[in-house]
């Protein structure tokens, strides 16, 4: 029997390939005329003409604005009327793969033009078909392609860095070498098996420095390395290898990589000799750069301290074996308090390098007036240059406001250190020079330039950028005779920058320095500058004070001077006594407490003094007398209960001011 043939009309065979385009077009290709034949509701909903006249100008015009931006120039570069009959002539398809916006989206589509078979061969099919699967799974599979290759030259690249490699899988122990440098092949290691660790243990027992080994098998474990590693991400550790019977430095880093539910540990290890011995040399020249900076320190303070000691001494000598004539003695005296004075700046030097460099220091600004200031710097400095013979001259005629919010004291301290800096190297006949100007500025502050010049020794030109450095100087004090600790630039560069303010210096040696300082201060309008005058002092004699000092010669020296202000002392000789004393007979108009003393100290002497019954006891000054000395110590005082603090050694002045504030005031 002869099969049946099923008809099927050709128009049902040419819809049903239509519903895989989005557009098909029969274009007359003599005369460019064109019709839709079918079109997607998507591309229904551009909008375009159904038949034209000139396709390929159509097609350019319209398709401009629905191809994404990044296609349009190849579009537009192809898709023309040459390109398209030219392959169509040479029997072939005319194709090309770009992107639309669909839904505001960029989509691939595929558009062919097949020329009709017919006699005239005047009609060609154009059809636009979506391909967007195919070319994003495409473009998927080359980027995890190329991902992989990059991947893989980088493993490669990085495996030539490292000793050895080895990939180890977390559940079985098993491990396979993935690379390993030609040096550690002659070490005899399996490179796959079993029991990682285990073996590794073992390898390293034979391996490792002595020295390292009871450290790395103290930390090299399964349990251990693998707690490490998903902790922090990576485990390392750092030994010794004995390779042709040296030691090698050598560090091990261990990372986890878990993929398609497997785990596995990378562990690479690498060589870090060349590494290490640098380190090494480094640190061995840094404890030698150190040491001798030590050494330099403590020949220049040994000197510089034993130099005001011995005056101290000898002259103590001389005015004792001379009592009964007191020229002599008051002389002896006059030279005792400078070599005191002198002493006691070189121990502030080092309390205020101490306290910047840990950043404890702090400023106290207020009402600050800087003729105050130039005229304690002349009177201070202006003896100093006598002294050596110097010309020393003072100008601020170009400062219009004196009156401003500063820290005085570091402002006073910052000038001092560099003038007397400039006296101390500067010979004879030569000059130091003082010069201090304004600048206006705005919200209510002004430039302040402050420029001292010398024509002294000058400073070398390898030395200039240690300049500011602490504990250096540029000759030892043995050597130059200079006394001081070589903290005072070091300490005025660091209270310029705390203060928001800039240092320079130009030098050069032989012919002297210059150092400017520029600070920006605000000015203090005239009502608040406007100075209260002071009241009349109300006399201390007469007054109680009672002083816990458990040193004797400290608590006479103190003793002393009130009674010279007609003040009654009483002495307790700890915390404790001193509060039996206060609270056996609350009449004391003061306390004046030291703080480090056996039994009681004074912080909690304070504390007792406060906590006892009556308004007396809560009222009472308590002033620390202390030789504790810092910031902190300061606010431990307060945080007791204390109302004041006065550091030791104190200006006598000083402290008959303070109890003149909290006695009489």
């Amino acid at each position: 029997m002869e099969k049946e043939i099923l008809a099927v009309p050709q128009s049902a065979v040419a819809q049903a390939l239509a519903a895989d385009y989005f557009c098909i077009y029969y274009v007359n290709v003599q005369d460019d005329t064109f019709i839709e034949y079918f079109a997607s509701e998507e591309y229904r909903s551009f909008g375009l003409p159904k038949t034209g006249d000139d396709f390929i100008a159509f097609s350019r015009n319209n398709f401009e604005k629905l191809i994404y931006a990044e296609d349009r120039e190849r579009f537009l570069d192809r898709f023309t009327r040459d390109n398209v009959l030219g392959s169509l002539d040479r029997g072939k398809p005319f194709t090309m793969t770009f992107r639309m916006m669909f839904h505001d989206e960029p989509t691939y589509v595929h558009l062919k033009v097949t020329r009709m078979i017919e006699e005239e061969v005047r009609h060609a099919v154009i059809g636009i078909s979506s391909v967007d699967e195919q070319m994003k799974a495409r473009e998927a599979f080359e980027r995890a392609h190329s991902a992989s290759m990059t991947y893989s030259r980088i493993a490669r690249s990085l495996a030539k860095d490292y000793f050895s490699i080895y990939i180890v899988d977390t559940d079985t122990d098993n491990f396979t070498e993935y690379s390993s440098a030609e040096g550690y092949e002659e070490l005899g290691v399996q490179k796959e098996g079993g029991d990682f660790f285990n073996v590794s243990r073992k390898n390293m027992e034979r391996l490792m420095h002595p020295d390292d080994l009871g450290r790395f098998l103290r930390v090299f474990t399964k349990e251990n390395v693998l707690a490490i590693v998903r902790r922090d991400g990576h485990f390392t550790t750092k030994y010794r290898l004995m390779l042709g019977g040296e030691p090698v430095y050598v560090s091990m880093k261990a990372t986890l990589l878990e993929e398609g539910g497997t785990s596995q540990l990378i562990i690479g290890t690498n060589n870090i000799d060349a590494q290490m011995k640098r380190e090494t040399e480094y640190q061995q020249l840094m404890a030698d750069a150190k040491t001798s900076a030590r050494n330099d320190f403590l020949a220049n303070m040994s000197h510089d301290i034993r130099t005001p000691m011995n005056a101290i001494v000898g002259y103590t000598n001389i005015a004792n074996a001379n009592y009964d004539k007191p020229e002599i003695v008051k002389d002896s005296l006059a030279k005792i308090g400078s070599s005191s004075h002198f002493l006691l700046s070189l121990i502030n030097d080092i309390l205020d390098i101490s306290k910047i460099e840990s950043g404890k220091m702090q400023l106290n600004c207020g009402r600050c007036d800087l003729n105050d200031i130039f005229r304690r710097i002349e009177d201070i400095t202006l003896l100093q240059a006598r002294d050596k013979s110097l010309h020393i001259t003072y100008d601020h005629s170009n400062v219009q406001h004196y009156i401003v919010n500063a820290d005085e004291l570091r402002i006073e301290q910052i000038l001092i250190n560099i003038v007397s800096n400039a006296i101390k190297y500067t010979p004879a006949g030569k000059r130091v020079d003082l010069k201090a100007e304004e600048e206006p500025g705005t919200n209510g502050r002004s430039l302040y330039r402050f420029i001292i010049a010398d024509t002294g020794i000058g400073i070398s030109e390898e030395y200039l950028p240690h300049l500011f450095e602490s504990f250096t100087r540029e000759e030892k004090t043995t050597v130059n005779a200079v006394q001081g600790t070589g903290l005072g630039l070091a300490i005025t560069a660091k209270v310029v920058e705390l203060m928001g303010g800039e240092i320079r210096v130009k030098s050069e040696a032989g012919k002297g320095s210059v150092f400017t300082v520029e600070l920006e201060l605000e000015e203090l309008t005239e009502e608040a500058a406007e100075t209260v005058a002071e009241e009349e002092c109300i006399s201390l004699e007469g007054r109680k004070i009672l002083l816990v000092e458990d040193n004797v010669i400290n608590a006479e020296i103190a003793s002393l001077i009130l009674t010279q202000h007609g003040i009654d002392t009483e002495i307790a000789g700890n915390g404790l006594e001193g509060v039996e004393m206060i609270r056996r007979e609350p009449v004391y108009d003061a306390v004046l407490m030291d703080i480090q003393m056996p039994v009681m100290n004074g912080y909690e002497a304070t504390r007792e003094i406060r906590n006892s019954e009556g308004e007396y006891f809560r009222k009472v000054p308590v002033i620390a007398m202390s030789a504790n000395a810092y910031a902190e110590d300061v606010q431990q005082c307060l945080e007791a209960g204390m109302n004041d603090h006065i550091a030791k050694p104190f200006n006598p002045d000083d402290l008959i001011k303070l109890l003149h504030k909290y006695i009489c005031g």
